[in-house]
């Protein structure tokens, strides 16, 4: 009995390990895709802004005028056409999709370290929760189909020095995100 509640024990950690990081992944997701909307909004408003600043201030100088619509028109032009592939990639749906995974997971991963931490005597009942996770966990998991093996190395790396736990792999416990040669939790 004691040692089903162990195995049970062992693999609410490793869960617990892999939810912090598949939520560590879509928090990098979410940063990249903020990072390129706050690029496009910041040229949308700075360069006509601008623009409408040299208008008014320099309405006679056909010559300047000319200068400041020829170094805009290639910045205008880059924001226009990140605009349209932040738009067509759905760059909000995913913020949006990723920032619930990041949550979904964010919740799963407490609940199988809490029931890794205070373990039930009552093996049924312990058995009977843990299996509940695991159904929840398999229905987040479902949708983890744009999740790369080299960003599944950076969750493992995450996870790994989160719990400070060695890596099966090159046995080290890491202290940072910086890349290995490892298999498992390098590469990246």
């Amino acid at each position: 009995m004691e040692n089903n509640i162990d195995k049970i024990r062992q693999d609410c950690w490793d869960k617990s390990l892999d939810a912090i990081g598949f939520g560590y992944i879509y928090q990098i997701k979410i940063k990249k895709i903020n990072f390129w909307l706050r690029i496009s909004k910041i040229l949308g408003i700075v360069i006509p802004v601008f623009l409408g600043g040299v208008l008014t201030s320099a309405y006679n100088s056909e010559n300047y005028l000319e200068l400041v619509v020829l170094i805009t028109t290639p910045i205008a032009l880059f924001q226009l056409v990140l605009s349209t592939i932040l738009t067509i990639n759905g760059a909000d749906e995913n913020i949006l999709k990723y920032s619930t995974k990041a949550a979904e997971y964010s919740v799963i991963e407490t609940e199988f370290r809490q029931l890794a931490r205070y373990p039930n005597d009552n093996e049924f009942e312990y058995l009977k929760k843990y299996e509940i996770l695991i159904e929840r966990e398999k229905g987040i998991g479902k949708g983890n189909l744009e999740v790369s093996d080299k960003e599944k190395r950076i969750g493992m790396r995450f996870g790994l020095r989160e719990l400070s736990r060695e890596c099966v792999g090159c046995g080290k416990t890491p202290l940072s995100m910086k890349p290995t040669k490892c298999d498992i939790c390098g590469n990246f």
